[in-house]
């Protein structure tokens, strides 16, 4: 398993997770640029190997708080 996190102007970032383990995820981009976006998107997606396809939720989309 692993989660696809996309920012606006960004492309999608993945994070990997371990296999039978529950993983709590606390990932910070260091990309000052990315803290100051209005959309994102998040979606997790299950590794099948390279001969199959990823099996992916549907994207959640968030918006952020209006910034000036």
């Amino acid at each position: 398993m692993y989660v696809q996190a996309k920012v606006e102007g960004y492309s999608w970032r993945r994070f990997n997770g371990k296999q039978g383990k529950t993983v709590r995820l606390n990932k910070v981009v260091y990309d000052g640029a990315a803290q100051y976006v209005r959309h994102a998107a998040l979606r997790v997606c299950r590794d099948r190997g390279s001969l199959r396809p990823d099996n992916c939720s549907p994207t959640r989309s968030y918006k952020g708080p209006d910034q000036d």
